[in-house]
């Protein structure tokens, strides 16, 4: 009768220190989504302050957080203005804005891979979620 106690301790001792070491266990951190001005940085946009009122009063009639293209001399310029009250706006060229599209793309896909796609409460999934675990 001791031998069998001190077999079941030993078993549940070992099941509770399996079941801690298995929930210690995490998998891949999740990088934190990145900010516009992060992803405009990266991609190689540099930030631009105005030199005159003229150039200040264009830079405030830009769209926040949208991407404007202007072509000049045969070469096409990108303006972002990520923040409506500054006095700022970021400033890149062709190659900055494609890595910024890559780059964006690629952000997306990793929110979308950490967040709830659809929220349900749909009594055929306990069904099949209880007949995956074994339940009739």
């Amino acid at each position: 009768m001791k031998g069998k106690m001190t077999w079941l301790s030993l078993t549940v001792i070992a099941m509770v220190i399996s079941l801690v070491i298995a929930g210690c266990a995490t998998g891949p951190a999740a990088t934190p989504a990145k900010t516009q001005p992060d992803l405009l940085n990266q991609a190689g946009f540099k930030m631009y302050t105005p030199s005159s009122s003229q150039h200040l009063a264009y830079v405030q009639t830009l769209p926040a957080k949208k991407v404007v293209s202007n072509k000049y001399q045969d070469r096409v310029l990108y303006l972002v203005c990520t923040d409506p009250d500054s006095k700022q706006c970021f400033l890149g060229d062709e190659a900055a804005y494609q890595r910024y599209q890559q780059l964006a793309i690629q952000n997306s896909i990793a929110q979308e891979h950490h967040q709830v796609s659809e929220e349900r409460s749909d009594p055929e999934f306990w069904g099949l979620w209880l007949s995956s675990q074994g339940a009739r």
